[in-house]
């Protein structure tokens, strides 16, 4: 049937004309969306959604919930369908995981699935027939709601279909399909645009209808760009998929996004310039094979559209180019947005049944193409990863090792992150010194160089490949920069212990003497927090040691680094054995050693009773959320909050500043975005409650303005760089004015910087070296005061990924992070968001420091 679509050109508008409020017959809306559709070719024991739903597909916003049930119908009445759920998402809604193919290889799913895990084996045998397996990845923002609704018309094609084109799809093809990636976020758009709904619709890209409010329907529950996540996997939603795709590894999956109204429909291949040099050549090339397939679809329709000329396949983040990694064809559609029922455009109205239909033809390509090349793409994934072997065993690095004895907990992040990517890992056999780190084998584990995997490790130890000039999106992508992991690079692979099979959990809890002075827990652990948050909690005096001290335990003299918490038994209203099963419980459940000490008196360094002991006050914590707030960066302040800590902060909408008492926070946190809107009044009350001793923490454009509005006196103005002068270089052509503009901002680089440990907000932090993520152009220059400087990028720095030369230079030698004394308050001047995309968990550990320690980030008193 789709040689028949795909045929002749219909006369079919380039948009529709506006829906009527009286819902067109079934067999009218089957037309539309399957045209030229031969009689007979649908099994009418199969409801379509429209029959189902009681609606046709674009007259509304199907909610999750709908498209959960029409899905679960389908199973029940087909075997040709299998409906998983595989998670729930932070608002509990179900993730599914739906397969479609023929009854008879329903019938041997598991055994499939086995054969087709063997191409990444390279010394497997070859599965001759074996069916080719086609991911269909829907809805991961949220508010590009047109691709839900066609997974729901491409799902009931391919189990109503009785052609014989469909079922030899079906009898060669695995076909993957997740509905929807981000439920929470696709209900949060499907509401407001079913809600502003008006009859007949409204075109004017100004009714509210297509303009949603903070923090719309993109991201998914706490504001994560889920088409971001996919390399640090740090939501729940993520990690479902993946658990999926790597039971696959799919030969091709399509990512389907919506874009701007303005524009028409995009597939790839990209821009050769996008394109990543850890790749081989031949996947990029398998793009050009399968876009025939989708320009032949558009064609059929007379829908417009274009490639080649932007959005990247540069970075294993994505979930069109996660695939490429595993070698599979990854590719990004892109279909301009109605944001409602129908839009006005440049191109003429623009509606949603339109915008459904495009991508139902592009995924019903997509199954054809991936059948009728099926041999050649089986082939693709089995070269991919043998080439891989062999690209990892020339590697200039054998082996990464890793691990640090005084940070179980980050240990044992990444281990999870390697087992979530099924890369393999293995203890280390014996002790190695690297470039003068010395590596243990009770605490440190090796990452062979020479494997499967080998390209997604290099993107997880090693710097972003260089890049000519900027990509799309961020050009750096290094897990371990991002952690500040301590990585040895090894030339020859190390002793090689076990592998891995599941990652070993360090079970904390409380050790030594039964009879305690007080207990004393590091605070390098990346769980050490955590401790501190249950503590604080269940009303446990906790005391922060800021000059650090070694201490008599069980296991001998052991050294706590500053930052680390002390809970002495005196100053407590609970009794010791209480106060010991608090602290006890809170460690076990952290993974991180409580130890119990005799005495308060030191073997060396400070004592416990110091007044460089000092007792944490517990924090009342705010976040401004609403209009004009970067909501991705908000997101991931309340995220490290919510999820790595259980602390409860409260959301303020930025309406409400000047309007609601502050006094009760002891610090509020103003991420970047717009502020410019803000009265006279709000400011004033923002700045009368730092000057009585708050802490407001900004990051990026929130610092620049915060700089500018004087709530930070002495701060010195920063230059917001982020758009070169484009006067400077006289007379350009106007044809390079797009490329030029894109490489002259800043966008997800890496860049090495100087940290000042023995500062209250690095605590934590085990050396000197830090590699900080610079998103936006903000420039921070240095305070008066020479101990409030407390991170600044090198002089010369290291950067990872592309930044212009000019924007190189302004950022080389200033200031990334600073603390500021104003009034009996101060200001944490970030230049960027300090827990960027939730796994930057290098800087977040500064985050928490000025939220927890914030009454002793800027001291005044002498002593």
């Amino acid at each position: 049937m789709l040689k028949a679509l795909m045929g002749g050109v219909a006369a079919v508008a380039l948009v529709g004309v506006v829906l009527s409020a009286t819902p067109a017959p079934a067999h009218a809306q089957t037309a539309y969306y399957f045209p030229q559709i031969a009689a007979g070719d649908l099994n009418p024991a199969i409801p379509s959604p429209e029959q189902f739903l009681g609606y046709p597909i674009g007259s509304r916003y199907t909610r999750h919930d709908r498209v959960v049930e029409y899905l679960r119908e389908l199973d029940r009445l087909s075997d040709r369908i299998t409906v998983r759920e595989i998670g729930r998402s932070y608002e509990d809604r179900p993730l599914l995981e739906v397969i479609v193919t023929s009854e008879a290889n329903q019938g041997r799913i598991e055994a499939l699935k086995a054969a087709h895990a063997r191409a990444s084996d390279p010394s497997a045998a070859d599965e001759p027939g074996a069916p080719v397996v086609v991911g269909l990845y829907y809805g991961v923002h949220g508010n590009e709601t047109s691709s839900g609704e066609a997974a729901l018309l491409t799902a009931y094609y391919l189990v109503a279909g009785q052609g014989a084109e469909t079922r030899d799809w079906l009898d060669k093809a695995v076909i993957l399909i997740d509905p929807v990636q981000n439920p929470d976020g696709r209900d949060r758009a499907a509401n407001w645009h079913n809600a502003w709904a008006s009859n007949p619709p409204v075109s004017d890209p100004a009714d509210k209808e297509h303009v949603e409010p903070f923090p719309a329907g993109r991201t998914n529950h706490y504001f994560t760009d889920l088409n971001r996540d996919w390399l640090a996997i740090t939501q729940r939603e993520t990690a479902a998929k993946l658990e999926v795709f790597h039971q696959w590894r799919p030969n091709i999956q399509i990512d389907f996004h919506e874009m701007g109204a303005g524009s028409t429909y995009y597939f790839e291949p990209s821009p050769a310039s996008m394109e990543s040099p850890l790749l081989p050549r031949a996947s990029y090339e398998a793009n050009v094979v399968l876009a025939r397939y989708h320009a032949q679809a558009l064609d059929g329709l007379g829908s417009l559209y274009y490639t080649k000329e932007n959005f990247d396949n540069f970075s294993p983040v994505y979930g069109s180019t996660y695939p490429d990694f595993h070698g599979g064809v990854g590719v990004t559609v892109e279909q301009a947005s109605s944001r409602g029922l129908v839009q006005d455009t440049d191109n003429g109205p623009l509606e949603f049944r339109f915008t459904i239909r495009n991508q139902t033809a592009v995924g019903l390509a997509t199954i054809r193409g991936a059948v009728e090349q099926r041999d050649y793409l089986r082939n693709l994934q089995r070269d991919f990863f043998r080439s891989a072997v062999e690209q990892g065993r020339r590697h200039e690095h054998a082996a990464f090792v890793f691990g640090d004895p005084a940070n179980p907990g980050l240990t044992a992040q990444t281990l999870e992150l390697l087992q979530r990517h099924r890369i393999r890992v293995h203890r280390l056999g014996s002790a190695v010194t690297i470039d003068g780190r010395t590596f243990q084998p009770d605490s440190a584990y090796v990452v062979p160089s020479a494997q499967p995997q080998f390209r997604l490790i290099h993107s997880i130890f090693e710097p972003t490949p260089e890049v000519k000039g900027s990509v799309y999106g961020s050009t750096s992508y290094g897990i371990a920069d991002a952690y500040g992991l301590a990585v040895g690079r090894a030339r020859r692979t190390p002793a090689l212990g076990e592998q891995i099979a599941s990652v070993p959990r360090h079970l904390g809890g409380v050790k030594g003497a039964e009879t305690v002075y007080a207990y004393a827990i590091d605070w390098r652990d990346l769980n050490a927090p955590a401790v501190l948050s249950a503590l604080l909690k269940e009303g446990v005096a906790v005391r922060a040691a800021f000059q650090p001290f070694t201490a008599r335990t069980a296991e001998g003299e052991t050294t706590f680094e500053r930052g680390s918490l002390v809970v002495t038994a005196a100053g407590q209203d609970k009794d010791a054995a209480t106060l010991r099963t608090l602290v006890d419980t809170a460690a076990r459940q952290a993974g991180v050693d409580a130890w119990g000490l005799a005495t308060g008196q030191s073997a060396s360094g400070v004592d416990l009773g110091s007044d460089s002991v000092r007792r944490i006050r517990v924090p009342k914590i705010a976040l401004i959320m609403g209009q004009g707030v970067n909501a991705t960066e908000i997101g991931s302040t309340w995220f490290a909050l919510s999820e790595r800590l259980a602390w409860p902060a409260t959301r303020l909408d930025p309406s409400q500043i000047g309007g609601v008492s502050l006094d009760g926070y002891t610090s509020i946190v103003l991420a970047g975005g717009s502020y410019d809107d803000w009265s006279d009044r709000r400011i004033a009350a923002l700045k009368s409650w730092v000057e009585g001793g708050g802490s407001l923490v900004t990051y990026g454009t929130a610092s620049a303005w915060a700089i500018d509005k004087g709530l930070v006196k002495s701060g010195a103005k920063p230059e917001a760089d982020g758009e070169a002068e484009t006067t400077s270089a006289g007379r350009r052509d106007f044809a390079d004015r797009r490329d030029y503009l894109s490489e002259q901002r800043t966008s997800g680089n890496a860049l090495s910087a100087d940290v000042d440990v023995t500062h209250p907000l690095a605590f934590g932090l085990t050396g000197r070296s830090l590699v900080v993520n610079k998103e936006t152009g903000v420039v921070l220059r240095p305070v008066e005061d020479p101990f409030a400087n407390v991170v600044r990028i090198e002089d010369r720095p290291r950067v990872n990924g592309y930044l212009a030369e000019d924007l190189r230079k302004a950022a080389a030698g200033s200031v990334w992070a600073q603390t500021v004394r104003t009034g009996r308050g101060n200001v944490v001047l970030f230049a960027d968001d300090p827990a960027h995309r939730k796994y930057w968990l290098g800087t977040e550990r500064l985050l928490i420091n000025a939220l927890f320690l914030s009454n002793y980030l800027t001291p005044a008193e002498r002593r």
